[in-house]
């Protein structure tokens, strides 16, 4: 497969009937033949003799001839009453598909459809977001050397960290800042409006064999001890704005106060590592992605003001959390548990509703079809008449009300999410590739060995409004994908330069500021390579 051809191979694919991926025929001898669309007469043929519960694959490139218009047919040559599923079948994974991909002698996009930035232009060693503000900037997430910002015009990035004011932290009951060594680790970004960025922290990493930052609020209270707020304060987000010669910055302290949810009085504090953010202007909201479940902030807000003691939403700007979970058996199976984890997909809708991938379930949060009430939505992604909400990408071998064990589950561990101008929506995954979901989340199709590294280990994805296609990138380096209706077009080594074709791509994002769009690339350094920004403004 070539990287950025035009030119193709195609083949058409299907399965016998049960075996469930694209669902054609039974026992028996057939024939797929080209037909042309006029005359209806035959032009090609391929004969095959269909086994049960096998793979059927034809390769059609031959059957194209130029610019032109191909049909093709699937007839019986024996008796014996071969069934074939079509595209009519009411299961997406038992449709016949054509899959198109590109092939090497097209010309790949010219070199200067690429900019890249790295260390000589001021970026860290590991570059873990990227995003365009309204106006233009550039942000970039730098881990723990902070956040970093290539203002529109210039030609190096500012470097940002805690004593410029960014805070990965949040307050103490009296408003104040919680006791212990603080940890800085800028792990996501988007942009707001021109000037503006929306920063995601990592929370705090333990003492050996202590509870994470998750956990440490919980697990002290049972054990009988206070809890480290150094560890459960930890993380969380800030509105970057820049100012002058530095920044303003308001902190989101992502948690929930006393009394205010039934089930934990003392409040809660779950969300500490903020893994992916959306910004929607015209909802004024921030969506921030977390580690146990998500969560939704004022864009406007304008600082933390609860009064020493108490705590409100509005004062504290924020609502969280919620989670599409369901409950299995723990790895020994004598206990269950529930099943909440990493939620790297977020992405708009046109109306205001958001999509949300975690490691085991995603949903449409449907904010905006309930008229942006947060709680009401919660309600159609939790409980439990709303289990078709509860999305499974990659089935498990049971649904609820089953409880999976370990070996039933088949996680899906989404890596991001891009919604499309017709509102269906892609998911990527570290581990299974990439999945089109319409829009009331209905499998369409997947892709995995088609995808640049040969696998599937897709670590970001983005909707390209120039052509309605898609980019998905591998986290374990080879470059990008791209997926263009019927074509997989693919950005290795022959477009790539080699400092970073073998770097893990970390996030991938679009800027809309200008007239030309840009998809913007983190590539991810290593021990041997420092991180790299790439920015493609070809076709």
């Amino acid at each position: 497969m070539a990287r950025g051809a035009r030119s193709w191979r195609g083949a058409l694919c299907g399965w016998v009937v049960g075996a469930g991926v694209c669902g054609w025929g039974g026992p028996g001898t057939a024939a797929l033949g080209q037909t042309a669309m006029a005359a209806e007469s035959e032009q090609n043929s391929w004969v095959f003799a269909p086994v049960a519960d096998a793979r059927v694959e034809w390769d059609v490139a031959s059957a194209v001839q130029g610019k032109s218009t191909v049909s093709f047919s699937l007839s019986p040559t024996g008796t014996d009453g071969t069934v074939f599923n079509s595209r009519e079948s009411p299961s997406t994974d038992s449709r016949p598909q054509l899959v198109v991909m590109t092939v090497d002698g097209g010309a790949p996009p010219s070199p200067g459809d690429w900019t890249f930035y790295g260390s000589a232009e001021g970026l860290p060693p590991h570059v873990l977001g990227v995003s365009a503000d309204e106006g233009g900037n550039l942000w970039v997430a730098g881990g723990e050397d902070g956040l970093f910002v290539l203002q529109k015009g210039q030609t190096r990035f500012r470097r940002f960290t805690q004593e410029d004011g960014l805070r990965p932290h949040g307050y103490m009951p009296d408003g104040s800042a919680p006791p212990g060594t603080k940890y800085l680790n800028v792990i996501s970004v988007t942009g707001g409006p021109a000037g503006v960025a929306f920063v995601g922290y990592g929370g705090k990493a333990p003492a050996s064999g202590m509870p994470t930052c998750e956990d440490e609020w919980d697990a002290a209270y049972y054990a009988g001890r206070t809890p480290d707020a150094s560890i459960y304060k930890s993380g969380d987000a800030d509105r970057v704005t820049l100012s002058g010669t530095g920044i303003q910055v308001v902190h989101y302290d992502i948690s929930t106060g006393p009394d205010k949810v039934a089930a934990e009085p003392r409040g809660r504090e779950k969300l500490c590592h903020i893994l992916r953010i959306a910004y929607d202007p015209k909802t004024r909201s921030v969506w921030f992605g977390a580690n146990h479940g998500f969560a939704w902030g004022n864009a406007d807000f304008t600082g933390y003001s609860c009064a020493p003691g108490t705590w409100n939403y509005d004062c504290a700007g924020v609502m969280e959390h919620v989670h599409p979970a369901i409950n299995g058996w723990n790895a020994s199976g004598t206990g269950v548990v529930l099943l909440t984890d990493s939620y790297y997909g977020v992405s708009l809708a046109s109306n205001g509703d958001v999509w949300f991938g975690g490691a085991i379930r995603s949903t449409r949060f449907r904010y905006g079809t309930l008229g942006y009430n947060y709680w009401r939505a919660q309600v159609q992604s939790e409980d439990r008449a709303y289990s078709a909400n509860r999305l499974d990408v990659w089935p498990d071998a049971v649904s609820e009300p089953s409880l999976p064990t370990r070996e039933q589950r088949v996680d899906d561990n989404v890596s991001g999410m891009a919604v499309m101008g017709d509102q269906s929506v892609w998911v990527g995954s570290f581990t299974r590739g990439l999945a089109l979901l319409d829009s009331n989340g209905q499998r369409l199709r997947t892709l995995s060995t088609e995808l640049v590294d040969g696998a599937g280990r897709v670590s970001a994805v983005a909707a390209d409004p120039s052509d309605a296609s898609v980019w998905a990138g591998a986290s374990w380096g080879e470059g990008l994908s791209r997926v263009r209706g019927g074509e997989v077009l693919l950005y290795g080594e022959s477009v790539l330069p080699s400092s970073v074709h073998w770097l893990p791509v970390k996030d991938i994002q679009v800027d809309r500021s200008g007239p030309q769009r840009r998809i913007l690339i983190a590539f991810d350094g290593t021990p041997s390579k420092p991180g790299a920004v790439g920015v493609y403004t070809g076709p």
